[in-house]
């Protein structure tokens, strides 16, 4: 096995994005590596996006927030320190790739729940980090948390 010195992590708000998180922690550990996490959420759009003289009714930072508060429980959970987040907008196999190879990591780690049918055996996003990263991706299949 390769040692791995930068691993993103790329995460969704799901509830199983903790078992992605504790996969790479877990790698991280092992390799003693440095360890990005990294949630990519749709750039918003105004309804009003015909009218320049009205604003959102949500800015970027707003929903930035809410995000980080989410995510920032998910990652302590796992036992990792919520200054490793970046949030960041747009296309996510995009930012995805953009973003690995601005740290210059080794690896992707990425949930993969094969739930979406035959033609997104991997999920789109996975699929498309796999066939677009510069590095190693690892594909972690996740299992539908169950309330008890």
């Amino acid at each position: 096995m390769s040692t791995y010195r930068k691993i993103l992590v790329a995460v969704d708000l799901s509830e199983e994005a903790e078992q992605v998180l504790q996969t790479a922690a877990d790698i991280a550990e092992a390799n003693q590596a440095e360890l990005y996490i990294l949630h990519v959420a749709d750039t918003p759009v105004s309804p009003y996006g015909q009218f320049p003289e009205y604003a959102a009714p949500v800015s970027t930072a707003e929903i930035r927030a809410s995000i980080f508060a989410q995510l920032a429980t998910t990652v302590e959970n796992a036992g990792l320190s919520r200054e490793l987040i970046t949030i960041d907008f747009g296309r996510s196999i995009d930012s995805i790739i953009e973003h690995s190879d601005e740290y210059q990591c080794d690896l992707i780690v990425i949930g993969s729940h094969g739930r979406h049918g035959i033609q997104l055996l991997l999920g789109s996003t996975a699929n498309g980090v796999l066939h677009h990263a510069n590095c190693d991706v690892l594909a972690v299949r996740v299992r539908e948390v169950i309330e008890q």
